[in-house]
Order: structure tokens, then sequence, then C-alpha cells
């Protein structure tokens, strides 16, 4: 049976490695064939999936998430085969300043394995430098940091944030430093020859500096070349040990922000968290809705008004060319002319874009609503960071935008396409039609181009208005500690709110026991429940309940009559009912009024009998 997390695994693991080495030039030069790349990756492959933590693969993921994983790991493998590349472009960045100031730079060859022209120096360093980097085993070490990223940069994870991006444009940098640094050297050596050389031809003006100088300087500097050999190696191992500090801060960085990675963001936005969202202008809103309905809106107006527009047109252009050549133009009649010009273009022409622009303002206001925002259009520094700028561009929004846009281009691109050539024939032979009939044909041809990209266009901006929702909604996910933060905010800290509910019932006990003295009768369970009423003719109509409670506080209510002889009297029934029933400081109601009348009568009974 198929493991189906384990194939996945596989998959995403070789796309990492299979872009890693395509990039590389160091393992494949470029005229190696493309099936030992992925034979080589794939073997790499099957070593590495079994010593990396790949339990966390989700199976049930969505096609959506797929994507951006397999994108992920591309980008990976990309950046970190860039930045390691960055070593060995540094070494014939040397090899061509040195080849410069000898005058080795117009002996150029074509060098197949990096497909570009390579000069003399350059590719004695290029490979000097392979040669080492093999020598010192630096391709064990390169292929356990490729294990290593992937406990740092998870599977389906992308390397890319603003601390990463920073890390490769310091790295493009201090390897550019390094070649300088191999150059420095030999184009010292050469400045000096090239002075040298010129206070000579100073001193001695009939010797041939030009023809003179070229052998010495190539003579000299082949000689310097080999003597600085162990510096240059030097050097190469310390662009090695640079490479690995550098993937490594690659790789510590990587986790702090991802752009395309999944987070912990799994619980569904709060209503605060949306209505803080609005305020700040963020709601789910599709462009193409409003180009689709004004798209919708400007057919039903050329089907509906076409004909009219044209006849009006036509008719006032008839009137204005008849009369105003038999008319002497005066100022007054110019005025009156351009009054009644305007007048005839706006009927002519605002019955046709009035309802193309309300549809236009109706298909926003269905999308968001009423919404004025001045926070969005605020200044906000944040807005000029470039680190945000790039963070910006490699988000998983902006591909969605331009992979939509592309999209959009090529389906309306093939529509016209095929339009024009379906009426390539009618539109050729338009020239053979009466002048008067022209406007009419070209009309269906305009409405029929039209209709069809309509709905074409409805089609796109359901789809996009939809994934516009399905957008919004993913990024104002929250994590389950932000649900909390946001809870303790608006209802506050659970833990202060137990121990304010605590202060609460022990100072409502307090004022409770305070009444029990003044109680007329306490009426008990025996020991589990004791309620305390009291009654006095003209305070209240009806026995009011002053004191309740079970065990410790039933007991502690009994305690308390005893000590101020208030009279307490066992009926299990009536203290269960008026527990249960009755709240504090509140009158018992009309049913119970026979129960405790019998009640209230016994201790008037018993205070009689006491002369009290």
């Amino acid at each position: 049976m198929i493991n189906a997390a384990y194939f996945l695994a596989f998959f995403l693991v070789f796309l990492r490695m299979i872009s890693f080495f395509g990039v590389l030039q160091v393992f494949f030069p470029t005229g190696v064939p493309s099936q030992v790349k992925i034979a080589f990756a794939m073997i790499l492959t099957l070593i590495m999936v079994p010593i990396i933590n790949h339990s966390y693969i989700a199976v049930t993921m969505t096609n959506y998430e797929l994507i951006i994983k397999c994108m992920n790991e591309v980008i990976t493998g990309l950046t970190m085969g860039f930045v390691t590349n960055l070593c060995f472009v540094a070494v014939r960045l040397a090899g061509q300043f040195m080849d410069t100031q000898m005058g080795f730079s117009m002996l150029s060859m074509y060098d197949p394995t990096a497909n570009s022209s390579t000069t003399f120096l350059e590719h004695i360093l290029y490979w000097f430098c392979i040669l080492v980097f093999f020598n010192v085993d630096g391709h064990h070490v390169l292929i356990e940091a490729l294990i290593d990223s992937f406990d740092v940069i998870k599977i389906g994870n992308s390397i890319l944030n603003q601390n990463s991006i920073m890390i490769i444009i310091k790295a493009f940098i201090q390897f550019f430093a390094i070649g300088l640094k191999i150059a420095v050297p030999i184009v010292l050596i050469m400045i000096l020859t090239d002075l040298t050389m010129g206070l000579i031809a100073r001193a001695v003006p009939q010797l041939n500096v030009m023809i003179l100088g070229m052998p010495v300087k190539i003579l000299l500097g082949l000689t310097s070349f080999c003597f600085l050999l162990p510096l240059l190696l030097k050097l190469i191992l310390g662009s090695f040990d640079t490479l690995w500090e550098i993937l490594k801060q690659l790789l510590r960085a990587a986790p702090i922000l991802f752009i395309f990675a999944s987070d912990d963001k799994t619980e569904e936005a709060t209503p605060k968290k949306k209505s803080e969202a609005r305020k700040k202008g963020q709601v789910a809103k599709s462009k193409e809705v409003g180009l689709a309905v004004t798209l919708m809106a400007a057919t039903l107006v050329l089907v509906s008004l076409g004909g009219y527009a044209g006849n009006s047109l036509k008719s006032a252009m008839d009137w204005y060319m008849r009369n105003i050549s038999n008319t002497n133009l005066t100022n007054a009649y110019v005025q009156n002319i351009i009054v009644n010009a305007i007048y005839k273009i706006a009927s002519i022409i605002l019955p046709m874009i009035l309802p193309i622009m309300v549809l236009g303002v109706a298909a926003n206001l269905l999308q968001t609503g009423f919404l004025i925002s001045p926070e969005a259009i605020k200044p906000q520094l944040s807005k000029l960071n470039p680190l945000s700028g790039f963070k910006r561009i490699f988000s998983s929004r902006t591909f969605a935008e331009l992979l939509k846009d592309l999209v959009i281009v090529f389906i309306l691109g093939y529509i016209g396409y095929d339009f024009i050539k379906s009426n390539y024939t009618t539109i050729i032979n338009m020239n053979y039609s009466n002048l008067e009939a022209i406007p009419a044909q070209f009309g269906k041809l305009v409405i029929n181009i039209f209709f069809k990209i309509t709905i074409i266009m409805v089609i796109i901006a359901l789809i996009d208005y939809l994934f516009q929702r399905y957008q919004y909604n993913k990024e104002l996910k929250m994590t389950k500690q932000e649900i909390k933060e946001e809870y303790k905010q608006e209802e506050g800290d659970p833990q202060i709110k137990s121990k304010i509910k605590q202060k609460q019932r022990e100072f409502a006990s307090k004022r409770m026991m305070q009444q029990v003295p003044k109680a007329t009768v306490v009426v008990t369970n025996p020991t589990h429940i004791a309620v305390a009423l009291k009654y006095a003719e003209g305070e209240s109509a009806a026995p009011r309940l002053v004191a309740k409670g079970v065990e410790g506080v039933a007991l502690k209510i009994k305690e308390i009559a005893k000590d101020n002889d208030v009279p307490i009297i066992e009926n299990k029934p009536l203290a269960r009912l008026i527990y249960n029933e009755v709240r504090i400081d509140s009158e018992i109601p009309s049913d119970m009024y026979q129960a405790v009348a019998e009640i209230l009568a016994v201790v008037y009974k018993m205070k009689n009998k006491s002369g009290r």
C-alpha cells in the first residue's frame, strides 16, 4: 500500500533538491544532461527522506496549499543554490579583473560548462576553485547543510522573508569583496608596472613602450600569479567558510517570517477583528466585479440606446451643416449655437453614461457597503520601507493577482483574435457597402464583441470575487493565542474576573450575614439548608428573604441566629422550596403564604409565651 504522506514528502524534498542542483553549476555544468541531474536529485532525495522529519506533512491539504508548498520548495532550493553559486562567481570575477589588467581580456574563449565566454585566468581560477572545493570535502559539508535545512525550514515552508533577503544582499556584497581581495595584488602590480613603463617612456622617448609593455605585463602578471597561488588558496578557503556562515545565517533567519508559508492562524476572525479591518479599509473586494458590471451596462446601453444616439447625432450634424452656412455669424448667434450644441451633446451622451456610472458605483457598494475609511489614506512611513515592498512583491496575493491578470489578458486576447478572424471577411467587404450602412454594420460588430467579452468578464468576476472573499477570510484568520488576548481585552482576564466575582460573593455574603440578626425566623432543612425570613407589619406586604445558604453558610446563619435569639424552625420542604425559588431581598410568592404564615404563627406564639 502506498504511503501518501511519504510520497508527498518525497516529492517536496525532490523539488528542493532539483532546484538547488539545477542552479549550482559546480556539481552539474551546463552540458550535463537533464536526466543525470534528475537522477542524482532523486537518489539524494531517497537518502534524505528517511533521515529528515516529515511526520507533520498533512495529506488532506487543498490544491492551493499544495501549489504554495511546491513553490516554497522550489524557491528555497533556488535561493540556496544562488547563494552557493556566489562563492564561485566571486572567483571568476577576480579572474576577470586580473585578465583586464594583464591584457588577457581580449583572449576570451567559449566555456561550454558555464555557457558563456570566459577569459584565461578566469577559467583557470574557476577550475582551481572547484578542485579546492572537492579536495576539502566541500560537497560533503554542502549536502549536510541541505539536510540541516529541513530541520530549520520545514518541508513546504519558504525561505524568503525580510531578514533572509537582507542576508542574501549582504552575501552578494561579501563575495564581491572577496573577489576584489583575490584580484587586488595582481591589479596593484599591474598598475605599478604601467606607472613604471610610463616613467621609462618619459625618460627614454625612443623606446616603444606600447610594444614592449604588453609582453612585460603578461610575463610579470603570470609570474606574480604563480607566486600568489598560496595566498589565493587561503582566500578561496576563506570564501568557503563565509559560504557556510551565510547559509547558517540564512537558515536561522528563515523561520522568523514566512512569505508563502502557512502559519498557525487556524481560527476564524472574530467580529471585532473584522470590524477593525473594515475601519482600516480592508474588505473583500474584487475590481473585476466593477469592470464586469460596467461592461454589462455598456453593452445594454449600446443595444438599447445605440440607435437613438446615432440618429440624434446624425440629425444634429445635418441641421448644423445645413443652417450654419446660410446665417450671418454674430457673437450672440455663436453663443446660442454653443449652448445649443452643449445641450444636444448632453442629451445624447448623458443617457448613455449615467446608467454605466450608477451601476459601476452600485457594484462597489454591493461588495463593501457604504464605507469611509480615513485610516486607509493616512500617510504611513512603513510603506516606504523597501523590505516591506519586497514582502508585498513576493506575497501569495501578488502572485495570485499576477496569475489572474495573465489569464484575463490571454482570454480576452484570444476572444479578440477569434472575433477578428471570424468576421474578417465582413470587415474587409465593408468598403463595398453604402456609406450610410457602414455605421449600422460596425455597430453590430461592436455589440457582438462587447457581448462576448461581457459574458467572459462576468464569469471571471464571479470567480475572482469568491477568491477575494476566501483570501480575505484567510488573511484575517487568528491564532488561538490572539483570540485569547482579544477575549481578555474585551471581557477582562479570567483570573481577575474570578477574583472579582469571589470578592463580590464575599461582600454579598457579609451583607447577608448582617441581616440575619434582624430576621424574624430562620427555616432549616435542618442541616443542609437555612433561609432567614423577615416580616414586619407596615414595612412590606409579605415576608422577605434576607439570607439563605447551604452547608457551611447554612451553619453560619444558624449560629448567628442562635447568638441573636432568632427563632429557628425546622421545615424541610419549605426551606428547600424557598432556597430554590426566592432570591435575596425578594418577597415570598403568594403560593407560599400559607406555609410561611403557619411558621410565623408558631414564632409569634413562642414570643408571647416568653414575654417578648
